[in-house]
């Protein structure tokens, strides 16, 4: 008989906004198999809600499976309970890491959700089309297929107890998979949305214990063909410019992508399709953690649109031995940051606060090591709870003395047949070694880190006082002061990120989503004024809504530095070299509130060639580019940048939610205004353009009488 099957790997779009914008993958192997293997059984692929609720009016399934991850759990058991109510027939499966390890709480996973009929443990590439054959086999009756059981599921048997049963070994020879690229499974969702991800291979050395990929069950890397990768690279390249010419993103799923010799001439091919077909422009992929030669090769390969991450997690050696990630080479990090600098490439690395052990002190001292190692960017993460990880399992809560909360994931919410969904995930927020108070100290360093050093903005500026003296860390080190003495905006945008980082923790998962179902809530939440990624969505407010306040505060910030290191007093005319250099800093970032006013150039009258004096390299004397006479300079993006940003802006929107996602998904240079020299300016001009700039120089340097637009309340609980 046909066994009708609707797979899903679903994602909320609340307001038009993806949460998560990658085409699936482990539900598109999935269907590939059962194409390939079982022509009995009918299958269709989902990621839109909207589309799944239409369907499962119009045509429901015989079974139902879909993915769970910390991002779509509560998602996918709601269409779970729509489904039988529908259809009361209906065999609802779930699958994915988002399940504790523990046997115990497998079971009691199950057992406490009516909805839900069947849960995959492990890997169901191959496992969900034998589940699917296997219940055709029992006529579809749970309680028959119940009597006899099945491989790697938590299930019911027939007396309705719940039984977690034991995991099958991973399945070696992923390349029997069929592409769900070269086959065309994926085709439909090239729709200029989505966001194609690959995988090169599977599995992950390290035993990381907040990682579910830290298990043993991962341990073994399986490949998948070379050959393979070049045609499916070489297919998507065409599709995207096809049907997707605005989409310039690919996703790499592998856990440690550039560290097998392999990795380097995969590179190679999506170089290829770079000069062949412009794409990608940006490639989000979790770099290895040794092998730094190859890891470089693989970067090199790409223009620029791959970064070295270097996810280090902590740089303690305590914290790293509780964490059981002793075998990842911290002097690899080392060696990839002298070969990085000499090549000009940019390097990323990852901190997370929570971890066993860490403390204030120990989290700081990691990120001052980052900065003085000429690290490009920091990405500061909370640690999460993630079922499925050792961390998460009950032994290692009581061990570490974890004190969590739980809070909304970020665009992870919707109304759905007019019932409104949250995903909710939980962190850590204090353990035996690091208070809540800490805790909140972090945070506020990380939005440092964030706003200040993190997209280069004020790199020149960094490079000039590092020219005199001042170590990159004694620099950021004097922002968080400077926000805190500032001016009314940046005051106010200080402590909006404080409020909302404190406002934004509930002490249950109810609690949150108690909290958000409130209509008011719910709609500042649907204009995304609480409950977004308050990193991202901070760093988009001081991109493009407070901007000169933010340049203000560190220029400010700098100078009190040089003249505490009496540099102030050997730059000749260094007050007009100061308003300058600060006029050249604020033009050359692309800022706005509308796609007019962020594609818009500027000019200025500036008495240094400040490009001709960066290009140079010797950043610890501007005197030689001093200009006879002031000159007019034209501030704008590159043709390919204002490209770049107006797609950009029009997937995303000018809307504070949408451009918290653009700032993650562009380039850096996309956002940079080329400085280009106009020639001498008139006297009449000189006298216009010095008014004016002496006014802007007033109001910026001072930051007196802004306010943030648009601030954030966090409405009473």
């Amino acid at each position: 008989m046909t066994i009708k099957v609707f797979l899903g790997d679903l994602r909320y779009a609340h307001a038009g906004i993806l949460a998560n914008d990658c085409m699936p993958l482990g539900v598109a192997y999935m269907k590939a198999v059962m194409d390939r293997d079982n022509p009995e059984i009918d299958s269709r692929l989902f990621v839109y809600p909207d589309k799944l609720l239409a369907a499962l009016k119009e045509t429901p399934p015989d079974v139902l499976m879909l993915s769970n991850y910390v991002w779509n759990e509560a998602l996918s058991l709601e269409f779970f309970r729509i489904a039988r109510e529908l259809n009361p027939n209906v065999i609802t499966v779930m699958g994915g890491p988002n399940i504790p390890q523990e046997s115990a709480r497998q079971a009691a996973y199950l057992a406490a959700r009516p909805e839900l009929d069947i849960y995959v443990l492990g890997e169901a590439d191959f496992l969900a089309a034998r589940l699917v054959q296997a219940l055709g086999d029992a006529g579809l009756s749970l309680k028959r297929f119940g009597a006899t059981g099945f491989e790697s599921i938590v299930y019911r048997n027939p007396e309705g107890q719940a039984i977690a049963g034991p995991v099958r070994p991973r399945h070696r020879h992923i390349e029997e998979i069929p592409s769900p690229w070269l086959t065309g499974i994926q085709d439909e969702f090239f729709d200029g949305r989505l966001a194609p991800m690959i995988e090169t291979n599977r599995g992950c050395p390290f035993t990381c214990t907040f990682c579910v990929q830290g298990g043993s069950f991962y341990t073994k890397v399986h490949n998948f063909p070379i050959e393979r990768m070049e045609e499916e690279i070489k297919y998507i390249a065409r599709r995207i410019k096809e049907f997707s010419p605005k989409m310039g993103t690919l996703r790499i799923a592998d856990s440690n992508y550039g560290m097998f010799e392999r990795d380097i001439e995969i590179s190679g091919y999506l170089g290829q399709t770079q000069r062949d077909y412009g794409w990608p422009t940006f490639i989000d992929a979790t770099t290895g953690k040794n092998r730094p030669e190859r890891i470089i090769k693989s970067v090199e390969q790409v223009s620029g649109a791959l970064a070295l991450y270097q996810a280090v997690q902590s740089l303690d050696e305590d914290v790293l031995r509780k964490v059981k990630r002793e075998t990842i080479k911290l002097d690899a990090y080392k060696a990839l940051e002298v070969h990085m600098r000499g090549r000009g490439l940019r390097s990323i690395s990852d901190l997370i606060l929570g971890l066993p052990g860490e403390s204030l002190q120990t989290h700081l001292k990691a990120l001052t090591t980052l900065l003085d190692g000429n690290i490009d960017q920091m990405h500061n993460f909370q640690a999460m709870m993630l079922k499925g990880s050792e961390m998460e399992r009950l032994d290692s809560r009581e061990q570490f003395g974890f004190d969590t909360r739980f809070r909304a994931l970020p665009k992870n919410f919707g109304t759905i047949d007019n019932r409104r969904v949250f995903d909710v995930e939980e962190i850590i927020v204090a353990t035996d070694t690091l208070p809540f108070e800490d805790y909140l100290t972090c945070r506020k360093w990380h939005l440092v880190s964030s706003v200040f050093w993190n997209d280069g903005w004020f790199l020149p500026v960094v490079q000039f006082a590092r020219a005199h003296g001042v170590t990159n860390s004694q620099w950021w080190l004097a922002m968080l002061p400077a926000l805190e003495a500032g001016g009314p905006a940046v005051r106010e945008f200080l402590d909006s990120f404080v409020g909302e980082t404190i406002g934004e923790l509930f002490p249950t998962r109810e609690a949150c989503v108690d909290f958000y179902s409130k209509d008011e809530n719910f709609e500042a939440l649907g204009r995304g004024d609480i409950g977004d990624n308050l990193m991202y969505r901070y760093r988009a407010i001081a991109s493009f809504h407070l901007w000169s306040e933010v340049c203000a505060t560190a220029m400010g910030a700098t100078r009190k530095l040089l003249e505490e290191a009496g540099v102030a007093a050997k730059i000749p005319d260094f007050d007009l070299f100061w308003r300058d250099f600060h006029t050249f800093i604020e033009l050359s970032h692309a800022t706005g509130r509308t796609e007019a006013e962020v594609l818009a150039p500027a000019e200025a009258l500036l008495h240094y060639d400040f490009a001709a004096w960066i290009d140079s390299g010797d950043m610890a004397d501007p005197a030689a580019f001093r200009l006879s006479r002031p000159h007019l300079f034209a501030f704008e993006l590159t043709d390919e940048g204002a490209r770049e940003m107006q797609s950009s802006l029009a997937t995303y929107t000018t809307h504070i939610r949408g451009l918290s996602k653009l700032v993650t998904r562009i380039r850096l240079d996309s956002q940079v205004r080329r400085c280009r020299e106009l020639g001498p300016s008139g006297e009449e001009g000189l006298l216009l353009a010095a008014s004016a700039g002496e006014a802007g120089w007033q109001a910026g340097a001072l930051d007196k009488g802004h306010q943030i637009a648009n601030p954030v309340h966090i409405p009473e609980r």
